[in-house]
């Protein structure tokens, strides 16, 4: 019984590692500081272009107006991951119940049970 403890022990501790990591590693997170630091840049380049460079884009002032839709959806992508952040894999509630049974035990409708009502059976 105690082997079994330290092997759901080191599980559980390798599971919080890896959510960890995973939220470390986010997609969001890397894709919005690419987009802000780019964005920095590029607004930088926007500020300081000459009447020459602004006369090129006939006009417009194409790195101020990248820059800061650059900057927009960096943001976007840093205030999506602080809103919705990652869930840690497997974190679905696990019954308490194994297959020797136990509290709950017997209490679901397997593919056959009650209410299935599958092709055939007159159900749905």
């Amino acid at each position: 019984m105690s082997e079994e403890y330290e092997y759901r022990s080191e599980v559980e501790e390798l599971e919080q590692r890896s959510a960890t990591a995973a939220r470390l590693f986010d997609v969001r997170r890397i894709i919005g500081g690419l987009f802000v630091i780019y964005a920095i840049i590029v607004l930088i380049a926007g500020f300081t272009a000459s009447d020459a460079d602004v006369k090129k884009a006939s006009g417009i002032n194409i790195n101020l107006w990248t820059g800061w839709c650059m900057l927009a959806v960096g943001l976007l992508f840093l205030l999506w991951m602080k809103l919705r952040p990652l869930s840690a894999p497997g974190a679905a509630p696990k019954p308490e119940a194994g297959p020797e049974g136990g509290p709950g035990a017997g209490t679901e409708a397997g593919p056959g049970g009650p209410g299935a009502g599958g092709p055939g059976t007159g159900e749905g």
